[in-house]
């Protein structure tokens, strides 16, 4: 190879170097999605450190279903939803990694959808490959981030206010498009069990360790979606949680008891919960909270002070729905 060759050889791989640590600035978790603007910053790295009471971990089955304003404003947790959408198990166990390093929740609330999510590694150097490349590009393991850029953010562009359009508070995204679910019940009862693949398996196991390790309470949680679970599933996750002896709850058997509205709770036709599901699901999951854990109200606390001007921004956007 000549003096010329190398020269654009190394000339190349500077500049793929350094336009990955520009994409990856630019994808880190982000705060606010929406009014035609895209607010850059680093979501749940950019709060307080050691605040974070609990935090929700998952794909976009996680991100619309919690609602941590809606918990503070009754109860005075300070949570964070860390859903990414499309995010499989082995992201969201290097994103908690990360989290944990400015963070000290006591719960972990993990919704399940991900763990029938199989994804494959060819062999072990792949696998180390992986790993590796996510330590140095944020862009590589924040890569479903694009979802909260063009997705959401130009989709509703034109949109008019309250009109569906998408804002992330604390990580939840804020809905109120409504698309009916027609299907009738779903998930009948048996006692098949869904096959957890081997990679998704691991990184459940991962996860568990992770928070045992930390002292960290792990909840899981299934968000209701007809299109998304079964009752195998069900099972699958409800044997995980009794191996582990964690708490599971199945919110798809609860429909009912949250009186869930599928002509008005989804936003899709059932596979996502919009606003309107998720406020159900949230006031739900705080009064669990307080009944379960040990967590301690904020409210009165003069370091959580911007927690209450968010709270502000929350209601003045829900205050008609």
């Amino acid at each position: 190879m000549t003096i010329y060759h190398r020269t654009r050889a190394l000339l190349f791989l500077t500049g793929l170097f350094i336009l990955l640590f520009l994409i990856s600035y630019l994808i880190l978790p982000s705060n606010s999605v929406g009014d035609g603007l895209y607010k850059k910053a680093n979501g749940i790295l950019k709060e307080p450190e050691h605040t974070i009471d609990y935090i929700v971990i998952g794909d976009s089955e996680a991100s619309t279903s919690i609602s941590p304003m809606e918990i503070w404003n009754t109860y005075g947790y300070t949570g964070y939803n860390c859903g990414v959408p499309a995010q499989q198990l082995q992201d969201t166990y290097y994103l908690l990694e990360r989290v944990l390093e400015k963070q000290s929740p006591k719960v972990v609330l993990l919704e399940t959808n991900a763990f029938y999510r199989d994804f494959k590694y060819i062999n072990a150097l792949e696998n180390t490959v992986e790993d590796t490349a996510k330590k140095l590009f944020p862009v590589y393991k924040y890569h479903n981030n694009w979802r909260y850029f063009h997705l959401y953010m130009l989709k509703n562009l034109r949109k008019s206010p309250n009109q569906g359009r998408v804002t992330v508070f604390k990580g939840f995204q804020y809905n109120t498009a409504v698309k009916p679910y027609q299907g009738g019940p779903y998930g009948k009862e048996t006692d098949q069990i869904y096959q957890i693949g081997d990679q998704p398996l691991q990184y459940m196991n991962k996860i568990a360790e992770l928070c045992r390790e930390r002292g960290i309470e792990l909840i899981l949680y299934s968000s209701p979606s007809p299109k998304c679970w079964t009752y195998q599933k069900h099972n699958a996750a409800l044997a995980f949680a009794k191996e582990k002896q964690l708490p599971y709850i199945d919110f798809n058997l609860m429909t009912d008891e949250l009186h869930i509205d599928w002509a008005k709770d989804t936003r899709d036709e059932g596979d996502h919960i919009n606003y309107y599901g998720g406020k159900k699901v949230s006031d739900y999951m705080g009064a669990y909270l307080k009944r379960h854990t040990h967590l301690q109200d904020h409210r009165e606390e003069a370091a959580y002070s911007a927690w209450k001007e968010e709270l502000k921004a929350y209601l003045a956007i829900t205050k008609d729905h």
